[in-house]
Parts: C-alpha cells; sequence; structure tokens
C-alpha cells in the first residue's frame, strides 16, 4: 500500500477519457453535486479507477467469491454479511449474470460490496430503477451518495500536494498529528502548485500524508481523504483518486516526482514492525504492510537515532534497528 504504482500512461488515459466522460453526463454530475455536496470529478475518477470506465469487465461470480471468502477466507466474520446481501440481492430481482465481481466481491460499475448497495444505490436516471450495472448515472449517483453516507464534506478537496518547510520531517506523518493547515505553515509548509494557503484553506484541518516516505511527493489531507479511504482502505487509493480527479478538472502531474527506490520484501517490513514494536515503538500489527504508522514509527526511530529520516523501511535499517536492541 506504500508505493506509487508505475502508472503514468494510465493515468494520462484515465484522466484523458474522464474529461471525455465528465463532458457526456455533465447534467448528472452537476445533480449529483447539488444533492450530495460530493465533488463529481472524485466520483468519475472512482469511476476510472475501479472499472476504467465500464471498459474492465470484472472476471469472477460475485455470489461463488462470497461463499467462498465466507467458508474458507482470513476475514470469515468480514465477508459472511456480504454473501448474504449478496443472497438477498437475488432475491430481490438482480441477474446473477449482472453480479460479475472482484476478488473481493464488489460489483457494478463504481464496485459496490452487497451490503453497500443496500445502503446507498439509487436511482440516478429516473426510470424506476436502480441500476448500477449498466446505468452510469445509478451507478454515479448510487457511489455519490455513498461518499455522503460516509461524511463527505462539501467544498473541501481531497488534499494538497506540498513542500516540507525546515522543520519538519516525514515523521509528523499520520492521523494522530492532524491539525488546521494554518499551524502547519507554522512550521514552514507551503502548497507546491501555487503560492499560498487562502484563509479558508488554512482553516481546515489536516494530515501529512507520505505514501513513499521521502522518495515522493508529500501531502496535507483533509477530512474528504478519509472518506475516500473508506470507499476503498488503501492511502494509495484516495491518493489515486484525488489526483485522477485533479486531471480530469485540468490540472497536471505533481510538482515532487516519485524518485527510483528499492521496494522491501515483505518479510522485512514485519521484522522490522517487530522489532520497533519490541523496541517501544507504537506499532500495533506486524503485518508487513508499509501504511501511514508504520513509515511514522520509522521515521520517529530514525529521528530518534540520528540517523537520516527517510520514512521508509529496508534491510539496512533492519539491521540498524537489530543491532539497537542487542546493544540494550
Amino acid at each position: 500500500d506504500s508505493t506509487w504504482p508505475d502508472t503514468p500512461k494510465i493515468l494520462e488515459r484515465l484522466a484523458a477519457q474522464g474529461q471525455v466522460f465528465f463532458k457526456q453526463h455533465r447534467a448528472v454530475l452537476q445533480s449529483i453535486e447539488k444533492t450530495t455536496g460530493v465533488d463529481p470529478y472524485i466520483v468519475v475518477a472512482i469511476w476510472g479507477r475501479e472499472t476504467a470506465y465500464g471498459n474492465y469487465k470484472l472476471p469472477h461470480d460475485a455470489v461463488r467469491v462470497l461463499a467462498t471468502l465466507s467458508y474458507a477466507g482470513k476475514r470469515k466474520e468480514r465477508f459472511r454479511p456480504e454473501f448474504v446481501a449478496a443472497l438477498k440481492m437475488l432475491e430481490v430481482g438482480v441477474a446473477r449474470a449482472e453480479m460479475k465481481a472482484s476478488w473481493a466481491g464488489a460489483v457494478g460499475l463504481t464496485q459496490f460490496m452487497p451490503t453497500e448497495y443496500f445502503k446507498y444505490a439509487v436511482d440516478g436516471d429516473g426510470d424506476g430503477k436502480v441500476d448500477i450495472f449498466r446505468s452510469v448515472p445509478d451507478a454515479l449517483a448510487s457511489a455519490a451518495r455513498q461518499l455522503e453516507g460516509k461524511g463527505w464534506v462539501r467544498g473541501v478537496p481531497w488534499g494538497y500536494e506540498v513542500r516540507l518547510g525546515p522543520k519538519a520531517d516525514c515523521a509528523l506523518e499520520g492521523p494522530p498529528d492532524e491539525r488546521p493547515i494554518a499551524d502547519w505553515m507554522q512550521l514552514g509548509f507551503l502548497p507546491a502548485k501555487k503560492k499560498a494557503f487562502t484563509a479558508s484553506e488554512q482553516r481546515q484541518n489536516a494530515y501529512l500524508m507520505s505514501p513513499a516516505g521521502t522518495y515522493g511527493p508529500a501531502f496535507l489531507v483533509t477530512d474528504n481523504f478519509k472518506v475516500i479511504r473508506l470507499y476503498n482502505t488503501s492511502d494509495l487509493y484516495a491518493v489515486f483518486v484525488g489526483h485522477l480527479a485533479d486531471r480530469i478538472r485540468g490540472g497536471g502531474d505533481f510538482a515532487s516526482p516519485w524518485q527510483a527506490f528499492l521496494q522491501p520484501r515483505a518479510r522485512t517490513v514485519h521484522d522490522l514492525q517487530a522489532r520497533l514494536m519490541a523496541l517501544g515503538y507504537a506499532l500495533e500489527k506486524t503485518d508487513g504492510k508499509i501504511g501511514s504508522n508504520t513509515r511514522k514509527q520509522i521515521g520517529l526511530y530514525q529521528r530518534a537515532e540520528g540517523i537520516r529520516v527517510d520514512c521508509w523501511p529496508s534491510e539496512a535499517l533492519l539491521t540498524h534497528a537489530n543491532a539497537q536492541a542487542r546493544a540494550r
């Protein structure tokens, strides 16, 4: 969840297609924004990210996928309600042939889990039916209603690419260090693509997000970034969707490039998490994934040890942490 995929061409293509689709569906998107407050560019970006605007054909049978995950998966308690909801979808008339799914059982143009279907799916084209499989207005309106239901804040961007000031480093990452953007400015943070934050932006709460440590762009992300993460719980997913929306809106690439850096093995990350946990750092799990808190705790360790702070796991850092543990 922590390296930016090699996707410049994918982003360019999805942005160009998204601009075309936005024009085609402008009326329904404007209606969606008026009724839900959700940024319509974000809704289109989700559609692009999930199924490439309907061009990607989902390969699996949702009922079979969810039955398997409910019986043999690692998170049975999560998927059993989804399996039951999928059966209820069949009961209310959704054709099983339509219920083609991702590996996790999400269905439709914008990828709805079955329980979410019953909470948020709506008729977006006014034909008296809810069809998130073939009706683009229904799928977009349903996705927007889902974001609204998860707490979307009207008029607030997903986040801002920033440049770090001299009094800050990537160890400030994560929701626990959330504060008004005005406070980030006191630490020297500046927007990467404009001269200054506006007065209203300065009042917004935000936290630092550095998906690749110091090896990629950094962002101050808002409550709406959290909402996108509730749609798909991945930092990179939320950054991808937010950035794609900005590109569809007419924006360009990030101001700071993604640098070439080594992606560590999951075992290295796992062992480093375990070692830092043993050294007293606030890690709750050893899952081998480079999430926000893992990057933060790595940065705090590097800061405390007086070594270069890059908030990124490596074999060299694991060796260093092991040596510190032996010295104690």
